[in-house]
């Protein structure tokens, strides 16, 4: 009983760790490595989303703009891996 009530505490404990973790790393950093991507290729048109909070990830258009800073992001991981791994 008390081994299933501490198990469950530190799986609650886990999990909220990592959503931080996962929503600071999509919503900051992904954010801001797809910010100039976007800019670039909408000629400065988008992203306009509005910012709460120092957020801009609370629109579908800040979504997006992770998402683009998430390919640029694993685009260059999967470069710098073959150039400085090979042989």
């Amino acid at each position: 009983m008390i081994e299933d009530i501490a198990e469950s505490f530190v799986k609650g404990i886990g999990r909220a760790i990592s959503y931080i973790l996962g929503q600071l790393i999509f919503e900051f950093l992904f954010y801001y490595i797809g910010w100039p991507f976007v800019k670039i290729i909408t000629l400065g048109k988008y992203p306009k989303g509005k910012k709460a909070n120092g957020w801009h990830i609370e629109s579908r258009e800040g979504i997006w703009v992770s998402l683009v800073g998430l390919i640029v992001f694993s685009v260059l991981a999967v470069i710098v891996f073959t150039k400085y791994n090979a042989t």
